[in-house]
């Protein structure tokens, strides 16, 4: 992917997803060698698009080597056909090297805050990312004077996915389900996961009809994804929610109402633990499907 592009297209250039072999960057990684004036027109984002044109008419683009290889490629672009020349190829060839191990640097430290604050398996934000941005927007909904939806997931049942059909379904279980979280979360919402199958969102200025109506979508999904990895169907969701400030005023007291509330929920729900059982012996008279990895749209109930 581009992680930088000034000057003109730099919008274009920007937004590319650069495969590996493909168009001119794509070329210089794969092979490790130079190109001077090559054409700007095969770039991935004109190729196959009939309404974008580059204003460009030659190219110079160079490997950035690494500590283990290339990591990229630098690349110049030109109005004038044939604009570059041997010199100009000296010179970049020089700043390369360190430039690509100052690069290299650069993304390792940007990878290793992502992993301090991301979940590794579903790719949200993990809990000490969730505290920091809770704190955040408790701050803005003092300031503002709006309420704030904290609601606690947890999932009905999830033990019995890793024990009946093994933890690679249930990896792909929680990552289905970080999907869905992202899919119908809006602007304004923040999806995390707190650890487990727990799952935590934050609703700026929502009401309760609208609490009511998101857990009811997840109890459905949960139990949809659960139907499309496993081919059973035992799985459910239950969430509890906390209001700011009507049920505290900081982010520790808010998660252990919401909490709370998720399994008293819970608890209503399969007060008869011999009713869980019962659903979890049902599926293993089942012969699942050959376990594959739904898309959030692929769970999404019809209509939505």
């Amino acid at each position: 992917m581009t992680r930088y592009a000034a000057g003109e297209d730099a919008a274009l250039f920007s937004s590319l997803q650069i495969p590996l072999g493909e168009g001119i960057s794509g070329w210089v990684m794969q092979n490790n060698k130079p190109i001077v004036n090559g054409n700007p027109s095969v770039e991935p984002g004109y190729l196959g698009d009939p309404s974008r044109f580059s204003v460009h008419r030659s190219a110079l683009s160079v490997p950035l080597p690494g500590l283990q290889g290339v990591i990229g490629a630098l690349t110049l672009y030109h109005r004038q056909s044939a604009a570059f020349t041997k010199d100009h190829l000296r010179v970049l060839l020089a700043v390369s090297s360190k430039a690509g191990l100052t690069i290299e640097n650069a993304l390792r430290f940007v990878q290793a805050e992502e992993k301090a604050t991301t979940d590794e398996l579903t790719g949200l934000p993990n809990a000490r990312s969730l505290f920091l941005r809770l704190d955040e927007a408790l701050e803005q909904a003092r300031h503002s004077g709006s309420q704030l939806a904290v609601l606690v997931i947890d999932m009905n049942g999830f033990k019995q996915v890793n024990d009946r059909f093994g933890h690679a379904a249930g990896h792909r279980v929680l990552k289905v389900t970080a999907s869905i979280l992202n899919q119908i979360c809006s602007d304004q919402n923040y999806a995390a996961r707190m650890g487990g199958d727990e799952f935590v969102l934050l609703l700026p200025g929502a009401v309760p009809a609208v609490i009511e109506d998101r857990a009811r979508q997840l109890n459905q999904l949960v139990a949809e994804t659960c139907r499309q990895v496993c081919g059973a169907d035992f799985l459910g969701a239950s969430a509890g929610v906390a209001w700011y400030p009507q049920d505290g005023t900081d982010a520790e007291e808010l998660l252990a109402r919401a909490d709370a509330r998720m399994y008293d929920i819970k608890r209503q729900h399969y007060g008869d633990l011999g009713r869980l059982a019962q659903a979890v012996e049902a599926a293993q008279t089942l012969v699942p499907a050959e376990p594959r990895l739904v898309s959030a749209q692929d769970a999404m109930p019809n209509g939505d």
